[in-house]
């Protein structure tokens, strides 16, 4: 079949050279070997080396594979990064645990990460050489993929998508879903799990996010500078890439109307000092009249104990990352994507109100009913914040 690859001539000439070789090796020797009937109990290993946010929806396919096959055992391949959304989830056995240089976003220099890839790829060596797996699914469409583990371990059926290198090691190819380009990532799932028997659709998936028993109210409040007091928002201001991010002055605006106008108190969410900076802004527009409202947990509190914030919010305002993703399973959600569209759209439990600028998704229907879709050529704009402090303020009349 004809490859599709994603990315520059400068990134898929390089693939296609690679490709040639692999497509040589696979036809003598790979494609030879033994494979036995498919279990009733199958051994699924689900590959995944993006980020935080992928993590998490990847998760969704579970349950269903185990809807499907009661008994089936499923081993993920995950970065260390995405460690926090994989540990307590009670449907994965082994994690095996690769950092792909295209997907690390560590400070560090290109040879690093190579080395990096290199030394987590041996790590999880034993485990694939002594493992007999029924199905491979690895749900990448760009960037990087994890077919290069399928000749080190047994894999009865490996499929996975032909846009990114190493396709020969597949016994699927898979294309993307034709919908001029714009299809929701959750429809390449859906193609994934057919290649099992598997027939699901986006408009029923459940999401969900283990939260560890032990987390408490009290341990949370012992991290932070202020008492949370109830009832509070949430703001999660970063995102993984920088031209996503709002301007301070955007979050600064739309908070400082959101205290004049509620009772809210608001946690301020993060791994940076962007909230140290929005605080200060909200203390000079307002005077310091409420910053006793505001509670700068950035740096302070794991996922786990975010997500169990996130359970007691009455909103979380956030961009196109994963906080978007986690608190939309436990409470209304705000978000704002600068530079993606509908096949990021959120997979929600609670109501979600979203703004974007993707061009592509402008008329685009989303089957998920419970997300109200506005598009806007600017997003930093006054009618747009007015539209979210509205939201906050008047719906559930807090005052």
């Amino acid at each position: 079949m004809k490859r599709h690859y994603s990315g520059t001539p400068r990134e898929t000439i390089p693939l296609r050279i690679l490709d040639f070789f692999i497509d040589i090796y696979v036809r003598w020797f790979y494609r030879k070997r033994e494979k036995e009937p498919f279990s009733a109990a199958p051994k699924v290993l689900i590959a995944s080396l993006g980020h935080m946010g992928d993590a998490l929806t990847v998760s969704y396919l579970f349950p269903i594979i185990r809807q499907k096959y009661p008994e089936a055992i499923i081993d993920i391949i995950s970065p260390s990064w995405c460690k926090a959304v994989n540990e307590h989830n009670p449907y994965v056995r082994h994690t095996l645990v690769i950092d792909h240089y295209l997907s690390n976003r560590s400070k560090i220099g290109i040879w690093q990460k190579l080395k990096r890839h290199y030394q987590t790829f041996q790590q999880a060596l034993p485990i694939l050489r002594n493992e007999h797996y029924d199905f491979y699914l690895d749900v990448r469409t760009s960037y990087g993929v994890s077919h290069f583990v399928l000749p080190f371990t047994n894999v009865k059926k490996a499929v996975g998508f032909n846009r990114r290198g190493m396709g020969g090691f597949l016994d699927v190819e898979l294309e993307i879903p034709q919908k001029d380009g714009n299809y929701h990532h959750f429809e390449a799932y859906e193609a994934l799990l057919k290649e099992m028997g598997i027939d699901t659709r986006l408009e029923e998936v459940v999401p969900y996010f283990t939260i560890d028993a032990s987390i408490t109210w009290e341990q949370i409040q012992s991290k932070l500078p202020l008492t949370i007091n109830k009832p509070y928002i949430l703001l999660f201001p970063e995102t993984g890439e920088p031209h996503r991010q709002m301007p301070n002055s955007f979050w600064v605006n739309v908070l400082k109307e959101v205290l004049e106008k509620s009772d809210y108190s608001v946690v301020l969410c993060g791994q940076t000092d962007l909230s140290a900076q929005i605080v200060k802004g909200i203390g000079r527009a307002t005077a310091s009249q409420f910053l006793e409202k505001i509670i700068d947990a950035s740096k302070k509190l794991s996922i786990q104990e975010l997500a169990f914030l996130s359970t007691k919010a009455e909103y979380a305002l956030t961009l196109d990352s994963f906080p978007e993703h986690l608190c939309c399973i436990f409470c209304e959600t705000i978000t704002i994507y600068k530079a993606s569209g509908l096949p990021f759209f959120p997979i929600a439990n609670y109501p979600v109100l979203l703004f974007h600028t993707h061009f592509l998704s402008k008329n685009a229907a989303y089957v998920r009913r419970n997300v109200t879709v506005h598009y806007r050529e600017k997003i930093e704009t006054l009618e747009v914040r007015q539209l979210i402090v509205s939201k906050i303020t008047t719906e559930n009349k807090v005052l």
